[in-house]
């Protein structure tokens, strides 16, 4: 063959794996290269100014500078039914190639397993990320109402806000009614836990039956210190250092199978307000995401920002750490989980 022949062929052999390279799938492409040039849409499932609005924002640029080829990250808010239409989209329609991720509530978790109505997700599919912290929900009473502790709730109707069938301070306060003999009264309909804030300040409920420590912190310092809300409890697996007397789920339980039931309902707290990757999405991408998010959340730049902006970020956890929490919430005895769906039913809740 001559050397034009020659070169003419390995000409035409390099078209053809360029080719090949363009249609290989994630895994085969270069790390360092993937990202380059790309946007990021980050789903978040709360409204402008919430929790996750304001967490979302503040991670995406150190993530970013994490990321190989440091793409470009825009926050998408998708509110709506207590996170389940963020939820849904992101295992339904968005891209699974690494260009959309996004937070969604803890309740997630354990949808599925309670049958939930509107559910189209098995938490088991996604590609968890990690949590940025885990998560004490209070139960705030305004204070014009005459409430001051728990027991005022077991002793009359506590009228609070709700948003969607899959939010805790749907499932919550209905669970607490069922398993504790509380007497909430949930008015439904509300798009955010920034919404359902305002309904307290203008009277329209007497207060709220998850409002994360975090997210209060960043949208409403003054109520702690000016003593606008008197927490009633925590709902969690632990107390806040900053609560020491105030009761968590271990106190409200009355007995054991009570207090197991709680445990079951209550560990999504952990899980805070987790991130994830929609099914599908290969592993080298998952990978490079969770590197990305574990090294955004070491990096003294973060921390120092977070500090600033009073952002907890106590108690993170990893992707596998989601994923093995959601392993064993489905391993959970037959009867347990059965008495915890009974307790946590919103098939009467519309979105």
């Amino acid at each position: 063959m001559s050397i034009s022949a020659t070169r003419a062929l390995g000409a035409a052999c390099a078209g053809v794996l360029g080719l090949a390279l363009a249609g290989l799938p994630a895994a085969a492409q270069s790390e360092a290269d993937y990202f380059k040039g790309k946007t990021i849409n980050v789903v978040i499932g709360g409204g402008a100014g919430d929790g996750y609005d304001i967490y979302s924002r503040f991670l995406g640029p150190h993530l970013s500078r994490h990321l190989p080829g440091n793409p470009r990250i825009i926050p998408q808010n998708m509110p709506g039914a207590g996170t389940l239409v963020a939820a849904n989209y992101l295992y339904e329609v968005a891209p699974a190639d690494g260009t959309a991720f996004g937070t969604v509530g803890g309740g997630t978790a354990t949808a599925h397993l309670f049958r939930t109505p509107g559910v189209r997700v098995d938490p088991r599919d996604y590609r968890w990320i990690g949590s940025m912290n885990s998560e004490v929900g209070l139960v705030l009473a305004w204070h014009q109402t005459p409430f001051r502790s728990f027991n005022d709730v077991r002793e009359r109707e506590f009228v609070v806000g709700g948003s969607g069938p899959t939010s805790g301070n749907v499932i919550f306060p209905l669970v607490l009614n069922r398993v504790v003999g509380a007497k909430y009264k949930i008015i439904t309909g509300y798009r955010s836990t920034g919404d359902i804030a305002l309904a307290m300040e203008r009277g329209e409920v007497q207060g709220t039956s998850s409002y994360h420590y975090s997210s209060m912190i960043t949208t409403k310092p003054h109520w702690i210190r000016d003593k606008q809300v008197y927490p009633l409890a925590q709902l969690s697996l632990i107390k806040h250092p900053l609560f020491p007397d105030v009761p968590n789920i271990a106190e409200l339980a009355r007995n054991e199978e009570e207090l197991q039931i709680l445990n079951l309902i209550f560990a999504r707290q952990s899980m805070g307000r987790p991130y994830l990757l929609p099914p599908k999405t290969p592993d080298n991408v998952v990978k490079m995401m969770r590197t990305a998010f574990n090294a955004a959340l070491k990096d003294p730049e973060l921390v120092a920002e977070a500090q600033k902006r009073v952002l907890d970020l106590t108690l993170p956890m990893t992707g596998e750490e989601i994923h093995t929490l959601i392993d064993k919430l489905y391993a959970a005895p037959p009867a347990v989980i059965e008495k915890a769906m009974a307790a946590s039913d919103t098939s009467h809740i519309k979105n």
